[in-house]
């Protein structure tokens, strides 16, 4: 069985205890799915997350780690440019993200009376187009280990080396084991001077027990995901998310920015409102990535989408606040159950880490009878009659539970609050990508001249009824560019959501494919430049000092589609629908509009870094 070697890999063999979309409720009381061990508790499978702080040369990386395996078989390996600090986090500082800055789809419904609508990772082999290749200097090499220790659930070592050849072999000797067509790429990193952080489980831990790794490092590239590491068991069109700290607006060096077509979104058919439309669906859970998808493959697969860029004001609070766990109060609670009520009410995330801690303190004996046996029922609703059946000798142990959930819980918690706290700005950028794309890593830096960018994309949208009718038969829906299209809407006698089939098999999928420079404007290139341009963009580098600008204040806090998500793209043909005949009213609709945000569907995928169960 192997592990893939690399960070920032996604499968879809992988599982995260993640959650997608919207965050947890922090002070979440226990309810009958079962407190801490409710089915509620989300997963996500496949992609890549990452979050960055930047700080001058000095670079803080959180990433995600998902793996679902025996816990013995666990080993993962990240090349870094320099020697880390290496530190665990946690899997809530990517639920909240994702809850605060995921895309949002609204429709705003303007209602007419009697007319009811909708309710150093740089690559220069990769200018040159060919793959890398192994290390060539034929000296046999060395393998050094220049720093190990523990960390949170993992044994580490560091360790570099003269030759890829003798490192891949040390690898797969020490138990990290690779596979055979991650030679090259280990060649690769080692030419470039690389360092490689090597990670197991301790032999006493458990799979559920993985925390998101952290690392600290210096480096003049800034921001950089070893992507190209993704390609041994990558799957198509992997997402991939990547949030950047720092003091103004992150940029794609290496990679082109998309700003999608608004007008090639399906808003009839999945954004939020309370009428024909429910959104959500399979025709819905895909059609935004898969924009994403298409508007990144013009610009040569290797694009990225900017979905929010603004203050971290909003992740204020989220992960830590003073005062606002109580270990004292903790340590004095000896009756189990009591002690995790109290754990719901002091706002302890929901998450898979909270389990194994509760299993570790809690155990369930072997030989339980069937009310006892699942999760649920043993530690929640059935616990008094559970805890019965604990071997004799058994005490809980309160004071050694509150010190386990300070050192992997809240203080993780409270260290990831301080990079919100610290930097003043942040970037989150989106795009999918294939195997076969994966030829680079992609780099970032930082522009202050461009503007914010909004996760909420709101159109405008007013029904319109045929003579004798007070149910839409056709829709008009104003974009942010002020352009309008009308679409029908179906038999406005029926209940059913409408079938607009075609409506939008014409509209390309971006509005703009641009290179993102470190200050001014964003530069706009047709797809028949893209590959004239990307050996261009392909030896760009940091500008020593960039990640030391601050957002310039005469843009910061506009919005503008031309640096944003979603910009002006070509207008479709129109349908006019027959706005003379009459009938019965049929489902007469509620005439209200949308709240804004209720209709926002989540996006798949985010599993981050190279691991891969041994076959």
């Amino acid at each position: 069985m192997k592990s893939l070697f690399g960070a920032l890999t996604g499968s879809s063999r992988w599982l995260s205890g993640a959650a997608l979309g919207a965050a947890l409720s922090l002070s979440t009381p226990a309810d009958a799915c079962g407190g801490f061990f409710c089915s509620q508790v989300p997963v996500d499978q496949s992609g890549e997350n990452i979050l960055f702080a930047v700080e001058g040369e000095t670079v803080t990386a959180h990433i995600q780690i998902f793996y679902n395996g025996e816990a013995e078989k666990f080993s993962w390996v990240l090349p870094l440019p320099a020697i880390p600090e290496i530190g665990v986090g946690t899997d809530a500082l990517f639920t909240l993200l994702r809850g605060q800055t995921d895309p949002r789809f609204n429709l705003e419904w303007q209602n007419k009376e009697n007319c009811w609508g909708g309710g150093g990772c740089r690559m220069m082999d990769a200018a040159a187009g060919g793959p890398p290749s192994a290390n060539e200097d034929g000296d046999g090499g060395g393998v050094s280990v220049v720093a190990e220790g523990a960390v949170g659930p993992f044994d580490y070592k560091v360790v570099e080396a003269t030759s890829g050849e003798v490192l891949f072999t040390w690898l797969n000797d020490n138990g990290y084991d690779q596979p055979e067509e991650s030679k090259s790429i280990v060649g690769h990193y080692v030419n470039q001077k690389y360092v490689f952080l090597a990670l197991k489980l301790q032999k006493d831990k458990a799979a559920g027990d993985i925390q998101p790794v952290v690392v600290k490092y210096n480096s003049s590239l800034l921001a950089c995901v070893p992507l190209k590491l993704t390609s041994i068991a990558a799957t198509p069109d992997m997402p991939v998310r990547s949030w950047i700290l720092a003091g103004a607006r992150a940029v794609p060096l290496n990679f082109f920015h998309v700003v999608l077509n608004e007008k090639a979104y399906p808003w009839l058919d999945c954004a939020n409102n309370w009428g024909w439309w429910f959104g959500g669906g399979d025709p819905c859970a895909g059609a935004y990535e898969k924009m994403v998808t298409d508007a990144a493959d013009a610009a040569n697969g290797h694009a990225f989408v900017t979905e929010y860029a603004g203050p971290t004001a909003l992740m204020d609070n989220l992960l830590y606040q003073d005062g606002k766990f109580d270990l004292a109060k903790l340590e004095g609670i000896t009756e189990p159950m009591e002690f995790m009520q109290e754990m719901l009410n002091q706002g302890f995330p929901r998450s898979s880490l909270l389990q194994e801690v509760i299993r570790k303190w809690i155990p369930k004996p072997e030989n339980l009878p069937a009310e006892c046996q699942e999760d649920a029922a043993f530690y929640t609703w059935n616990i008094e009659t559970c805890l019965g059946y604990m071997p004799e000798g058994w005490t809980f142990d309160p004071v050694g539970m509150a010190a386990d959930l300070d050192e992997r819980v809240i203080q993780p918690a409270k260290a990831a609050q301080a990079l919100f706290d610290t930097h003043p700005y942040m970037t989150r950028f989106f795009t999918t990508v294939s195997p076969d794309e994966m030829t680079k890593d992609p780099m970032f830096s930082f522009n202050p001249d461009l503007p914010d960018v909004s996760n909420q994309h709101t159109v405008k949208a007013t029904p319109i009824c045929a003579e004798g009718q007070t149910q839409a038969s056709s829709v008009e829906i104003e974009y942010g560019d002020g352009s309008k299209q009308i679409f029908p809407t179906g038999d406005p006698n029926s209940c059913e959501p409408p079938v607009i089939e075609g409506y939008l098999d014409n509209a390309s999928p971006y509005a703009e494919i641009q290179i993102l420079p470190e200050s001014g404007e964003p530069q706009t290139i047709s797809a028949a430049d893209v590959h004239t341009r990307e050996p261009e963009i392909d030896l760009a580098t940091a500008t020593p000092g960039q990640s030391a600008v601050k957002q310039n204040p005469a843009v910061a806090g506009t919005i503008d589609g031309k640096a944003g998500t979603f910009g002006a793209g070509e207008t479709l043909v129109e349908v006019k629908p027959d706005t003379t005949s009459s009938g019965s009213t049929g489902c007469t609709g509620s005439g209200r509009s949308a709240p804004a945000g209720a209709g926002a569907f989540l996006l798949a995928g985010l599993a981050l870094l190279g691991l891969r169960r041994r076959s």
